[in-house]
């Protein structure tokens, strides 16, 4: 019965792009699909019933075709992509600019003394400047368009939902790593001048590294556990 299988996906997937993608995909899904069948005999199903539900529980497996062309099925048109990467410059524009007036006033109170208060009125503003940026790149790594779950979902169905929330997932890890790095940019640059102990503020860059590791590390964690 399991070559049955095969060749059930095999006439299926006759049409389905000639990509990497696409044999990946065939067979991850003939692979679920014996699983499943197995699964069902195992549980007293007889071999007929067992492979008719099975094949019931496929779906339609060309909503998945335009996915394999090497294109994802949830990716942002050209149009949000533009408007995705003009705000991420934006906003690291504007957490450089943060740093700027932290710095302004820093300097400034060299000059017009009270460095305590001038410090902190900058270290506020720049707190403050920092606020729109931080929202602009949490809504760039929420444009990817929803996935509405079903409550009966099929097999198709449910690769979708993976495959919207493995996207999810490495879109939020992509704009924290960006955060990570340009935070770190920012703080290296302020503590050094202000500080002028080059020698060693780059270890800054160490600890960047190792909370970048540590994050990505927490999300393999919470995809591993999904996926169990």
């Amino acid at each position: 019965m399991d070559e049955k299988i095969r060749q059930y996906f095999s006439t299926i997937f006759a049409d389905a792009p000639k990509t990497r993608m696409a044999l990946d995909l065939k067979q991850e899904m003939t692979q679920s699909a014996i699983d499943k069948y197995n699964d069902m005999v195992a549980d007293g199903y007889s071999e007929k019933d067992a492979y008719q539900n099975v094949i019931n529980s496929i779906g339609d497996v060309t909503e998945l075709f335009p996915e394999v062309e090497e294109k994802n099925l949830f990716a942002l048109s050209e149009k949000d992509r533009k408007k995705k990467a003009m705000m991420t410059a934006c906003a690291v524009g504007m957490y450089i600019f943060a740093g700027a007036v932290f710095l302004f006033f820093g300097m400034l109170s060299e000059y017009l003394g009270d460095e305590d208060i001038m410090m902190a009125i900058g270290f506020v503003m720049a707190i403050v400047i920092c606020i729109p940026p931080t929202v602009m790149l949490v809504y760039a790594a929420n444009m990817y368009p929803g996935y509405i779950k079903k409550n009966d979902q099929d097999m198709v169905d449910q690769i979708k939902e993976v495959r919207y929330h493995d996207n999810k997932e490495k879109a939020a890890l992509k704009t924290i790593h960006s955060l990570i790095w340009t935070i770190t940019f920012l703080l290296y640059f302020t503590i050094s001048i202000v500080t002028f102990a080059w020698n060693v503020t780059w270890i800054i860059f160490l600890i960047a590294a190792c909370v970048q590791k540590i994050v990505q590390l927490v999300f393999e964690l919470r995809a591993e556990e999904k996926h169990l």
